[in-house]
């Protein structure tokens, strides 16, 4: 095997292994000593590859926004309609958040504010141009209510979403994040539908 393939197999077996540990045990309570092992390559090997903890944890997940993208564009150019879209993206989301440990989110948060940041703010672009498409599909399906405003419904969905993540409110002691994520889909979906749109959601959820 060509050096390059070699090195280009090893980072992407570092990616997943960290991406797997970061979600399972929050990004702090792993060292790069313990990442390598887990690998099972040598501490040099892994800082050859890269040059600290910090580009490991941006790069984990430029590899799984990535991932996501093609995902998504799967799921929506899939689905029979814009709702059953909808629905499989929900159930998505759900298991994604049921696999990772909130303690990941918040070494995100504290720990790494300028990665946390720059994914955020390229996530909420990305998810508010998807928003904009799934809408317009949806209005030209006859499944979502003529006379919406889509750009005030894309707001108000994007609002109600950070709610999810808002301890404040939905503390994960006392919350399911996966229920609560799913409960504002719901409902958010049958406001904005039309009788057959509401028929089709209530067919999905029997």
């Amino acid at each position: 095997m060509p050096i390059y393939l070699a090195r280009m197999e090893i980072r992407d077996r570092i990616i997943e292994e960290a991406t797997s540990q970061f979600f399972k045990y929050g990004i702090r309570n792993i060292t790069m000593d313990e990442m390598a092992a887990s690998v099972g390559i040598s501490k040099r090997t892994l800082y050859e590859t890269f040059k600290d903890k910090t580009e490991l944890v941006s790069t984990c997940l430029a590899a799984l926004e990535q991932k996501h993208d093609k995902i998504n564009y799967q799921i929506i150019s899939g689905s029979a309609n814009v709702i059953e879209a909808m629905f499989v993206l929900m159930k998505q989301g759900i298991k994604m958040m049921n696999s990772v440990n909130p303690v990941f989110f918040f070494d995100l948060k504290k720990y790494y504010p300028e990665i946390w940041q720059s994914l955020h703010k390229e996530h909420k672009k990305k998810s508010c141009q998807m928003t904009y498409t799934m809408l317009r599909k949806g209005l030209n399906e006859g499944l979502y209510r003529k006379g919406i405003n889509i750009e005030i419904i894309a707001k108000l969905f994007h609002e109600q979403m950070n709610l999810v993540s808002d301890e404040t409110i939905f503390p994960s002691d006392k919350f399911d994040h996966g229920e609560v994520f799913q409960n504002i889909m719901i409902n958010f979906t049958r406001g904005i539908a039309t009788k057959r749109g509401i028929e089709i959601i209530d067919e999905i959820i029997e």
